[in-house]
């Protein structure tokens, strides 16, 4: 089972790292310069990157999830 669970496209490291960094980078992007969250403590810095790296992840998760599926029609 923890084969089956590594190798489904709904658990990946790789797209997890990749919306942890994206994350990062629009989060402190703003609170160093735009200001559109009023972001002043590091539990709040902490919280907001959690947020939105899972909301990353399950957008980018469901995307892979349809391109698997269109792509075993074809």
């Amino acid at each position: 089972m923890f084969k089956l669970v590594r190798s489904s496209p709904l658990f990946s490291i790789r797209r997890l790292v990749f919306c942890l960094v994206i994350t990062v980078f629009v989060v402190t992007t703003d609170v160093l310069f735009i200001h559109l969250k009023d972001i002043q403590t590091a539990a709040g810095f902490a919280t907001e990157v959690a947020v939105y790296t899972l909301g990353f992840y399950g957008g980018f998760t469901i995307t892979a999830l349809s391109n698997q599926s269109s792509a075993a029609h074809n």
